[in-house]
């Protein structure tokens, strides 16, 4: 009698490549889909503290500031060995990144000044967007290739030395100098172009300007249309039954309040108890720019920093008006510059802070990697000697 037996053909795969852990790839796959994600889908609005919140505008920074903090900690660390490595390094990096980035997203408005007008269609932004995205991917990859190599010269079983034109230490020190460059342009180029504009307008933005277009001319609500009178640009109208809110739509546009620097605006009214929520867009579309609770005031001044007008500048400024008054009078007058000086206010700095802001982060995508052998010791070097320096 003759007997067979089956012979399995099938071989267990294993990962062999010496440069990728494959958990560390994964991780860096998560960590794009989450940049895309939180950098280029719908922007969402909340109210926090009266203040409207990006919601991409927070989970971004501390997507990114994440990545950040993994590579800070894959340049000071031997060559992770399994699963258990890894996860000691990425779980308390994207807490601490999530955290520190999430607070420095908020405080520094980095969806008002970035995401909102990159996705209202300003170009200038969307080139710093996709600047940052491009350096967010470096970062990301970068630190995942780094996990299976030792920057320190590290020894030990299965630690792969560099043996190239550039050292490991030397990787370690150019990636460590163009992370801080990346962080520093992704908080703070807008907001320093913003202000080095109102610097040159300060002092020369306190003039009436745009009072043919301030007046209200619609107002709406949830019941439809509502009746309202126009004397000398005040506007009075009855509110409508069981309705509390109605939005007041102007003629003024996000474009006329940046071309005249427009730095506030005073809201005078019959009343001295109301929420006021300024915004752009239509009752259907509202799209929400600040929002602020006021008492025992029948005048109101509200400041209009740069990051409040980066939405879609074709939009006309609208009020939504809540209320428990059955009678309501409204005058709003714009305050801001209507000289040459405007040439060079917040908003027309800003897109300069754009352009230069993608620049460096394009250039830093590229000098961040450490796959590849750039020596700063060398670049210096040949720039003293072309100097005659020794």
């Amino acid at each position: 009698m003759v007997t067979t037996r089956r012979v399995n053909t099938k071989k267990k795969l294993k990962w062999k490549n010496p440069n990728w852990d494959i958990g560390a790839a994964i991780v860096a796959l998560i960590g794009s889909a989450l940049l895309f994600i939180s950098l280029l889908s719908k922007p969402s609005f909340d109210v926090v503290h009266q203040h409207v919140v990006l919601t991409q505008g927070i989970v971004a920074p501390a997507v990114i500031m994440g990545s950040v903090v993994w590579a800070i900690i894959e340049f000071f660390t031997p060559p992770s060995t399994g699963i258990k490595d890894l996860l000691i390094r990425i779980i308390p990096a994207f807490i601490i990144g999530a955290l520190v980035g999430g607070t420095l997203g908020y405080m520094y408005h980095f969806g008002q000044y970035v995401i909102r007008p990159a996705m209202s269609g300003n170009i200038d932004a969307l080139w710093f967007l996709i600047g940052i995205l491009v350096a967010a991917l470096a970062v990301t990859w970068n630190a995942a290739w780094s996990d299976k190599h030792g920057y320190l010269g590290q020894r030990g079983k299965g630690f792969r030395k560099f043996v190239t034109r550039e050292s490991g230490t030397e990787k370690g020190r150019r990636g460590m100098l163009f992370l801080l460059i990346i962080v520093i342009v992704l908080l703070v180029a807008a907001p320093i172009g913003a202000a080095i504009g109102s610097a040159f307008v300060s002092g020369h933005d306190n003039t009436a300007v745009l009072s043919n277009v301030s007046d209200v001319q619609y107002i709406n609500s949830k019941s439809g249309a509502v009746p309202f009178g126009s004397v000398n640009g005040t506007a009075t109208f009855d509110m409508p039954a069981n309705v509390s809110t109605v939005y007041l739509q102007t003629n003024m546009t996000l474009a006329e309040l940046n071309d005249y620097s427009v730095s506030h605006l005073v809201l005078a009214t019959s009343i001295s108890n109301y929420n006021l929520t300024v915004g752009t867009g239509n009752m259907s579309s509202f799209a929400p720019l600040f929002s602020v609770n006021v008492h025992n005031a029948t005048s109101t001044n509200i400041t209009l920093p740069t990051y409040r007008l980066t939405g879609i500048q074709s939009s006309p400024l609208v009020l939504e008006f809540t209320t428990s008054s059955s009678v309501v009078s409204v005058t709003l007058q714009a305050y801001g510059n209507n000289g040459f000086v405007t040439s060079f206010g917040p908003y027309q700095v800003l897109q300069a802070a754009y352009l230069i802001g993608g620049i460096i982060m394009f250039a830093s995508a590229f000098l961040v990697l450490s796959m590849y052998d750039l020596s700063l010791d060398a670049i210096t070097g040949s720039f003293k000697a072309s100097r005659g320096g020794k």
